[in-house]
């Protein structure tokens, strides 16, 4: 009954190049021997001398990770796929000497993406079987930071799901401090948060969703003087805020540092999303120039 080994990125060159093997066989095991009888150099990639799994390489049978199932005799059944997913830990000298060619590194010109320890493959198993993500993907996302303005109701699930995710360092901006009309829709805080800087609890809600998130809090407010300077150390700007002078102070530091700017806002029932890069296109000043007189707080800048 033949089912699909799909062979990642860095060992493909030890099976003539392929993506993907079909291989008749009743288990997970068999089919990882059969595999590595006909290509015999994956076999010391894959086993160590004592014909037994090597730690860093985890096996799943279509979402199921072997180890969680029979192991080597987890009975397989055709049309299934066997997916191979090396951790690439730092033990493996090879396999990161092969991963650097294919994720970055001086040979490709630029900087080497991070490794994934045995738990960050483990969390982000899920991540790793969808070929839109890999073990390429998950690693440029721990590579990635994100400079979040705000912790509240925009910035919380946002935030709570970034680092779920697994991206790597996350920026808190906010001075506020948690107030009990805001725990029904700012999810980073619960009731004990009454009272307490809500970076303060955002840093809490992170660690406990993902500890292997750099968590950078910066309890202040946001302003001309100090835009510049936190957003050049990031990727990507969010805006989570909720009054007008702050988003066109985001939007144009975003585009005087080249960052996108990733924006949201809501009013009951009604929201809007976009993303702003004026690199790339228009900022969001290209579609409001300026805020409307007589909101609260504005001024045109004619007026400055």
């Amino acid at each position: 009954m033949p089912v699909t080994i799909t062979i990642p990125t860095p060992l493909r060159q030890f099976a003539d190049g392929q993506s993907e093997i079909q291989i008749d066989a009743r288990t997970a095991g068999e089919a990882l021997d059969k595999l590595t009888s006909t290509h015999s150099e994956l076999r010391r990639h894959l086993f160590n001398d004592q014909n037994a799994l090597r730690n860093f390489v985890n096996v799943y049978v279509n979402d199921e990770d072997i180890r969680h199932a029979n192991g080597p005799d987890t009975p397989v059944k055709e049309g299934d796929t066997i997916l191979i997913v090396p951790s690439i830990a730092g033990g493996a000298a090879v396999l990161d000497e092969i991963a650097g060619k294919d994720a970055g590194g001086p040979e490709a010109g630029m900087p080497a993406l991070p490794m994934l320890s045995n738990e960050e493959v483990a969390r982000y198993s899920r991540h790793l079987i969808m070929p839109e993500v890999g073990m390429t993907g998950q690693r440029k996302l721990k590579a990635a930071s994100v400079l979040m303005i705000g912790t509240g109701g925009l910035g919380a699930p946002l935030g709570m799901y970034l680092a779920a995710a697994g991206v790597g360092r996350l920026g808190l901006v906010d001075f506020d401090v948690v107030d009990a009309s805001n725990l029904q829709r700012q999810i980073f805080h619960g009731t004990k948060d009454v009272g307490r800087p809500k970076i303060a609890s955002a840093r809490d809600r992170i660690e406990d969703i993902n500890p292997h998130v750099e968590i950078e809090t910066h309890d202040t407010k946001l302003t001309s003087a100090n835009a510049l300077n936190l957003f050049v150390n990031y990727d990507v700007i969010v805006d989570g805020t909720d009054n007008f002078p702050t988003r066109y102070l985001v939007n144009d530091a975003c585009v005087l540092t080249g960052k996108p700017n990733v924006y949201g806002s809501i009013f009951r029932f009604e929201g809007q999303a976009s993303v702003f890069w004026a690199e790339r296109g228009p900022c969001y000043r290209c579609l409001y120039p300026e805020p409307e007189s007589g909101l609260p707080g504005v001024r045109r800048q004619s007026d400055n």
